[in-house]
Order: structure tokens, then C-alpha cells, then sequence
């Protein structure tokens, strides 16, 4: 969420806030400069984002469609039978564009590439992907296996494949670096209505980068993941972000 996304999100009610009070929410978190934040403002102005009632500032809806909507989510892991999702592709190099698009919807559904055309998933293949393979008549160059793979050791396969240590770093360092933020900014000596607000602006940055990384989790099976696995105590942050949202 960047400076300008920061401010339409402020100024999302229409009440307008002056520049001073923006200027300290800002900066508590982001350590804005009066400089940059005047040259944001300037901008949004110029396009029409943002519109000033005397020392007020207030978002135009322009402004407001850069707040992103966001859905509420939940780390589900489904009980694993040690079965196995194959999906074997071939799109023709002529057809690159739904080559990638194919792979795109495989890596959205937490499916990883294990040797070329061929990627693999401990979770059943999700009716919206089997609904895109039919609606654009795939059904000849995809084809999906199940079974179970007696001959692979699935633990290394797991860890090499999905790399799940550089997975847990990042749920480490959301988890380490947001307890940080949000204990530095409880403690800053600022208004508590502004406080308030900075808050409130810190959980949706939070948030999102919570969602980003929730994304690329392919949610593997328990029994491969560490006893005290990092995106357990990432997602119980993210559960306790309402109560800081307004």
C-alpha cells in the first residue's frame, strides 16, 4: 500500500483531515517527510483524487476506488489421504499467452512445477480450474492424475518443490516486523485520535501484506509442516486485525 493508496484510505469517509494531521499519521508509520507528502497531495489534487475545502482534505470517489476491497480468509488445511494431484500440460509455444494463463491458474490453486510440463498438488484439483480447462477446450493438451507416490520420498519432495523454509521466512519476518510496528506505534507519543487512526491505517497495510503472502501458501499438509509452523502465528495476527480496523 503506497503513499498515495495511504491517504485515499484516510481520507475515506469524506469527513476531511488537514495536512498537519495526515502529516503525523503518515510519518509515524511510514516516516513521510513534509516534502513528500505535500508533493502527494499536490498530485492527487491534479487528478482530481482529492479535493480541498479550506485547510481540508477530502478523497473524491476517484480517490476511494484505490482502496482495495478485501475478503476475508482462513487458513484451512484439509485432513491429506496421501493422494496426489498430477496435472501434464502441453500448449504450443504459438500459444504462449494461454500457456502462461494455464500455468497462472495452476499456481493459484497452490500447484507447483516438479519436472517440466508436469506439476503436482497434495490437494483435490478445485472445480473453478476444471471449469477453465472446459471453457476454453483444453480438455486434449491438460490432463489430470490422482494416486499416491510409493516410490518418493514426499517429505523432500515438499521441501524442494514448494520451498517451504523460504515460505516460513516470510511468515517469520511478517510476524516479527508487525509485532514491532505495532508495539512502536502504541507507544508513540501522538493524539489518541490520531493514534487511532494510525492504527487503523497500519492493520490495512498489514493486512495486505498478510493476503499477499497467504496467496503463494499452497496450505500443505500438516504432517509436513514444522510443529510450530510460522504461518499459524502470521494468521493469528491477522484474525486479531479487527479490532484495530474502523
Amino acid at each position: 500500500m503506497d503513499l498515495k493508496s495511504s491517504i485515499a484510505y484516510l481520507l475515506r469517509d469524506g469527513k476531511g483531515m488537514n495536512q498537519n494531521a495526515l502529516l503525523e499519521i503518515l510519518r509515524s508509520i511510514f516516516g513521510t517527510t513534509e516534502k513528500d507528502l505535500q508533493k502527494d497531495l499536490n498530485e492527487l489534487i491534479n487528478k482530481k483524487e482529492l479535493s480541498r475545502d479550506g485547510d481540508l482534505f477530502k478523497a473524491t470517489a476517484r480517490s476511494r476506488r484505490r482502496i482495495r476491497r478485501l475478503h476475508k480468509v482462513k487458513y484451512a488445511i484439509p485432513l491429506w489421504h496421501r493422494r496426489w494431484t498430477m496435472v501434464v500440460f502441453h500448449v504450443p509455444e504459438v500459444e504462449k499467452q494461454l500457456r502462461d494463463q494455464v500455468r497462472y491458474q495452476l499456481k493459484k490453486n497452490g500447484f507447483a512445477a516438479w519436472q517440466n510440463s508436469l506439476w503436482i498438488s497434495p490437494h483435490q484439483l478445485p472445480d473453478s480450474f476444471e471449469r477453465y480447462i472446459e471453457n476454453h477446450g483444453l480438455n486434449k493438451q491438460v490432463k489430470v492424475f490422482y494416486g499416491i507416490l510409493s516410490s518418493v520420498d514426499e517429505a523432500e519432495l515438499i521441501k524442494n518443490v514448494w520451498n517451504t523454509h523460504s515460505l516460513e521466512k516470510e511468515y517469520q519476518e511478517f510476524t516479527r516486523n508487525t509485532k514491532r510496528q505495532f508495539k512502536r506505534l502504541r507507544n508513540l507519543d501522538i493524539e489518541a485520535d490520531l493514534r487511532e487512526k494510525a492504527l487503523d491505517l497500519l492493520a490495512k497495510i498489514t493486512e495486505i501484506q498478510y493476503l499477499k503472502i497467504f496467496e503463494s501458501d499452497p496450505k500443505l499438509p500438516r504432517p509436513f509442516l514444522s510443529k510450530n509452523w510460522e504461518g499459524y502465528h502470521a494468521f493469528n495476527i491477522y484474525q486479531q486485525l479487527d479490532k484495530y480496523l474502523r
